[in-house]
């Protein structure tokens, strides 16, 4: 639809996903511009109110696609009462968190006393590569480097495989490797996990769904640190303008609204985790959020990266090939084997969907990895 002149006027791109390959399409038109025309924007729209890591995620090679109207950062969620029971402090650093989950594991957990796994996360390839993001960031890695290169089979990448195969190895179910966000949240509503990694909109499943035998008792913190420094992702849901809409100014006045103080804050009041700062200062409009989580996706709203995926226009694509190398280190696999068989895969995806000049192979051509 975005091709057709006249059809669309404002869409919804989740640009982690979606916002490279709608950029070099042409299907968005920046707003840059109408941001800097006072004539088209109102004074009390107030850019800046945003916070500044939802704002980051909407801009992509320097083209602003639009407000950030919903976000959810990776957040750590405990179990405060094994927590307490244990003595155990809420996990800050990597190490911290590994041994949280080694304490845990196998301790009786559920309301029939059964044992439960210190920690449950999506292990499944493709739906993996969010965490080892953020477990990457915390290793002081990027995706790719300055040249464009993949990182994975570099120091930090490495790094983080075998830090993540040893966390969903060691202390997650068995088949952990088949779970989804599905399969990981139903684990910890029925109390079979001390710890679940997951992205904060998960919260309203956990606290008000009928069947949960956690409500109440889950604790929300910041995905831990690590020698690199913050590991904490936030991804974005924005509105954009069609490139090839027939009423772009107006759409623009249409974005302003649906993204307004006014607007954003009723969002909030219905439960939706919004990136205006000045919705969540107001304590009334916080409603249910739990109070621990309404800090931590605010931290992570100014620390946060916004590269909670590979920064690739053929996102889908880079994602299975990294999927593969996090599924072998969680079965125990040939660590440094996979990683470089994910680099070539990604190498070969950079250059034929970005149009990008060849690199020499680092493996084959006796190169040290990025």
């Amino acid at each position: 639809d975005l091709t057709q002149p006249g059809r669309v006027d404002v869409f919804m791109p989740g640009p982690g996903l979606d916002g490279g390959r709608f950029l070099r399409a042409g299907g968005v038109q920046p707003v840059n511009d109408y941001l800097r025309d006072r004539t088209l924007t109102a004074p009390d729209y107030h850019w800046e109110d945003f916070l500044p890591q939802t704002r980051a995620a909407m801009e992509v090679e320097g083209a602003i696609l639009g407000p950030p109207v919903m976000a959810e950062h990776l957040a750590l969620l405990y179990r405060k009462d094994l927590f307490t029971q244990y003595q155990i402090a809420v996990p800050k650093t990597l190490d911290e968190l590994e041994a949280a989950a080694r304490l845990l594991h196998k301790k009786p957990m559920a309301t029939n006393g059964m044992p439960g796994v210190g920690l449950v996360s999506r292990g499944n390839g493709t739906a993996a590569t969010s965490l080892y993001a953020a477990v990457l960031h915390a290793m002081g890695g990027t995706w790719l480097d300055e040249g464009r290169r993949p990182t994975i089979n570099g120091p930090q990448g490495l790094a983080a495989l075998e830090r993540l195969g040893r966390l969903l190895g060691s202390y997650a179910p068995p088949n952990v490797s088949d779970f989804g966000w599905q399969e990981a949240s139903a684990l910890f509503l029925e109390g079979g996990a001390a710890m679940y990694i997951e992205g904060s909109s998960i919260y309203p499943i956990i606290e008000q769904t009928a069947t949960s035998r956690v409500a109440g008792k889950v604790g929300y913190a910041l995905f831990p640190s690590g020698p690199g420094g913050s590991g904490t992702t936030i991804a974005v849901r924005g509105l954009a303008i069609a490139r090839r809409s027939a009423n772009p100014k107006a759409a623009w006045l249409f974005l302003q609204w649906a993204s307004s103080p006014e607007t954003v804050r009723r969002a909030l009041v219905a439960g939706v985790l919004v990136g205006r700062q000045s919705a969540w200062r107001d304590r009334s409009a916080r409603g249910e959020i739990p109070a621990d989580l309404a800090r931590s996706f605010q931290e992570a709203g100014h620390i946060g990266t916004p590269d909670w995926a590979p920064p690739l226009v053929a996102v889908t694509a880079a994602r299975e090939a990294v999927g593969k190398a996090i599924e072998a280190a969680i079965r125990g696999e040939d660590v440094r084997a996979a990683a470089d068989a994910a680099a070539r895969r990604l190498t070969e995806i950079l250059n034929t969907t970005e149009g990008r000049e060849s690199h020499p192979d680092p493996v084959r051509s006796g190169q040290p990895g990025p």
